[in-house]
């Protein structure tokens, strides 16, 4: 069982899926949102198509070898583009909001995305309800995809916001999957923006927390730094410090060890009074070998 949301964490599902083959991922739909009146799910597609061997290993996001005409001739038209969406990937975002539209759930259509791409891994979206990350900044609140997209992640961040939270149930199969599995993995994600927003919907913190799975999460900061991403703007805004440590904290009492590098080694004693063991080792995902032996090193871990 795999919690996993944005780059880093198709990083770690291409070494897995070589290693522990079948297995589900539950991901993060909170940068979901509209646009040119079509449903965007980010987080889920990147899982579909890096699982599907179709994912742009290079960009990090989309399909491999996409071209982006309809963006260029929406740019004529004097549509906003900031949004890249490639020709291919605009495919899936039809499909889905036409599935929407005759009433399927979004586990339902992820389902479907999965069996027709020869997906063999489970992806399910956390809840098929509405949940969406929203960044406070000095000039008002705006979607996560309009802080990092559109604006470059760089109005000054006030605080983190998800709208929905309180309603949002998880999604059919979600804690079932979750009460089944023999380990629970935290990717490398943005722990604010990708996994924070699954664990705020009601029911998954609560299955994780009483799980007898083994739980391992792997860090996504280095030396007092995220490995990319906005993490650490995002992380300071909660009042939290861009460290290994303070994501064992946002995760305590949730996993069992969390692997760091080893510039991160010192944190270990820290770590262990917030329950987690650290296990030292590289976690820099730069080549498809590093990707397979950081999936072993979770497996083992």
């Amino acid at each position: 069982m795999v919690l996993a949301g944005g780059t880093g964490s198709a990083k770690l599902l291409r070494g897995l899926k070589g290693e522990a083959g079948e297995f589900t991922v539950i991901s993060n739909v909170a940068d979901n949102f509209w646009h040119h009146g079509l449903y965007i799910a980010p987080d889920v597609d990147i899982a579909v198509y890096t699982l599907a061997g179709l994912e742009d290993a290079v960009r990090g996001w989309g399909l491999r070898g996409d071209t982006f005409n309809s963006l260029g001739q929406l740019a004529r038209m004097g549509e906003e583009t900031w949004f890249n969406l490639g020709d291919r990937d605009l495919a899936t975002h039809i499909f889905r909001t036409e599935q929407m539209g005759r009433g399927k759930r979004l586990g339902e259509i992820t389902a479907m995305m999965c069996a027709r791409l020869g997906v063999r891994q489970r992806v399910i979206p956390c809840t098929d309800d509405r949940l969406e990350t929203y960044v406070t900044t000095r000039t008002g609140a705006m979607h996560l995809q309009e802080f990092w997209v559109k604006n470059r992640g760089e109005p000054e961040v006030e605080g983190v916001e998800y709208r929905g939270e309180e309603g949002a149930k998880p999604e059919r199969g979600a804690i079932e999957a979750l009460d089944a599995a023999e380990r629970i993995v935290f990717c490398p994600a943005n722990p604010v923006t990708s996994i924070m927003p699954m664990l705020a919907v009601g029911g998954i913190r609560e299955s994780i927390v009483r799980s007898r799975a083994r739980k391992v999460a792997v860090s996504p900061m280095v030396g007092g730094a995220p490995v990319t991403g906005p993490a650490g703007k995002l992380m300071r805004a909660i009042g939290l410090e861009p460290s290994s440590l303070a994501v064992s904290k946002l995760y305590r009492g949730l996993i069992d060890c969390m692997m760091v590098d080893p510039a991160d080694a010192h944190y270990a004693e820290a770590m262990r009074a917030e329950g987690a063991r650290a296990v030292v080792g590289s976690i820099l995902m730069r080549t498809p070998a590093d990707e397979v032996q950081l999936a072993r090193e979770v497996l083992s871990a």
